[in-house]
């Protein structure tokens, strides 16, 4: 189990709304940028198994054997890594880093067997609190969850601690944002490289954007204004290769990390935004986007993929779907999702 620090972790930005918040105002929806080296991706993957919650989600996999961080790609592999139930819970995740000297408890859980004991066995998020703070828990991390019944909770976990840093309800509404450090445990129990304190890291600049935005949007926020969020671009401009935690990962929402070289070195990776994700809990739809969700051309050679990108959501809707993998490593559909193909959400039915 990894003790200290991952050269290349999961470095993503996780969003939430309900109640006031969004329209209709019986609505909850969170989601998030899945930030990895280009070389680690994203599918989705429906899972129905006797006995648990059958749920929608992502699947983190490697694109070769050869991976760029095998020691990170052997921690976070699998499902889910993000994911709605047939109840309608939902979640989201960033990993984070705490202090060193934290180790990991007898049989401590890693991202995936964690969560598909959370997502197969919760049908709110008050049930999914309680089961996270019992769990031996292996890495640190922020998660945000909802349910159907538009209760939304930001909470932060270590394998000492655990905290929940928000949490609202469908009558009072409200909204959340996680990037890749912690708020309410960082200071006790987080490293100091990743604090929101030191700029020369992305968290930083994207937590605070994430905020800045959801704030203007604050009583109209629908998918399309989540999908607004997520596409953000402010401070791009920056050069990646400066970042002293992940060289190669940038420092706007959606992320176009890149070290600005010819072609992808696994021993120097880009890394950015590789999917993004908005799931919709009251409707049971996980709404799914390859790549960058803004759909750019890649600009430099490391950004391996990213002319595969999307540009858009397709809606994968978990109570008519049969289990399955439904997209490729590479953005295709699968011949299931395309027998199905009927079912998917087409984006201009979002709104």
């Amino acid at each position: 189990m990894i003790q200290r620090r991952y050269t290349r972790m999961i470095a993503c930005v996780n969003i939430g709304a309900t109640g006031r918040s969004v329209i209709p105002r019986e609505k909850v929806y969170i989601g998030s940028v899945s930030d990895d080296p280009y070389d680690i991706r994203t599918r989705i993957v429906v899972k129905r198994r006797p006995g648990v919650f059958s749920f929608v989600g992502t699947e983190l996999v490697s694109v070769d054997p050869s991976v760029s961080d095998p020691e990170y790609m052997t921690m976070v592999k699998g499902a889910p890594s993000r994911g709605i139930n047939e109840k309608g819970f939902s979640f989201t995740w960033t990993l984070t880093l705490e202090k060193a000297e934290n180790k990991p408890p007898h049989r401590a859980m890693g991202p995936a067997e964690l969560w598909a004991n959370v997502l197969e066995g919760c049908g709110m998020v008050g049930d999914a609190i309680d089961l996270l703070a019992s769990l031996p828990r292996g890495f640190a991390a922020n998660g945000m969850l909802a349910d159907r019944q538009g209760n939304l909770a930001a909470v932060e976990f270590g394998r000492k601690k655990f905290a929940v840093r928000e949490r609202y309800s469908l009558q009072e509404g409200g909204t959340a944002s996680n990037v890749n450090c912690w708020i309410t445990m960082q200071e006790e129990e987080g490293d100091p490289l990743v604090s929101l304190n030191n700029p020369a890291v992305p968290n930083q600049a994207r937590y605070y954007r994430a905020k800045e935005l959801l704030a203007s949007l604050d009583g109209r926020i629908d998918l399309t204004a989540m999908r607004q969020v997520l596409t953000d671009h402010v401070n791009r401009e920056r050069f990646a290769g400066e970042n002293p935690w992940i060289p190669g990962h940038g420092y706007s929402i959606c992320n176009h990390g890149s070290l600005r070289t010819t072609h992808f070195e696994r021993e120097k990776a880009g890394c950015g935004s590789v999917s993004a994700e908005i799931l919709d809990p009251t409707a049971g739809v996980f709404w799914y986007a390859y790549g960058w969700p803004c759909g750019e051309p890649p600009q430099y050679g490391d950004e391996l993929l990213q002319e595969r990108s999307w540009g858009t959501f397709i809606g994968f809707p978990l109570s008519e779907l049969p289990e399955g993998e439904y997209t490729t490593l590479s953005g295709e559909l699968t011949p299931l999702a395309c027998k199905h193909f009927h079912l998917l959400r087409p984006w201009n039915s979002a709104s």
